[in-house]
């Protein structure tokens, strides 16, 4: 049960962490492409960097509080945003 409350209270953090990486990613897509160059896309490493360490960081703050479960599921947000980086 507080597994479970933890994640639910978590939601909105990891919405907008998630979010920031993806806003940042899909501004750097719009920005080498809108210019009408050809340039390659490069991930803002930087930011998605960001983004990962402070939903990295909650999951570690409740693997220490002994909320296991709800630790390893502070990894699912960070599947998309890694897939980003190495785009």
């Amino acid at each position: 049960m507080r597994n479970t409350v933890a994640v639910l209270a978590l939601l909105p953090f990891n919405a907008l962490a998630v979010g920031y990486g993806w806003l940042a990613a899909g501004m750097t897509g719009w920005a080498a492409n809108a210019d009408g160059e050809g340039e390659p896309y490069e991930p803002p490493l930087a930011e998605l960097g960001t983004a990962c360490g402070a939903v990295m960081i909650i999951g570690v703050a409740l693997w220490c509080a002994r909320l296991r479960r709800a630790a390893v599921f502070q990894a699912v947000p960070l599947l998309p945003l890694v897939a980003l980086m190495t785009g």
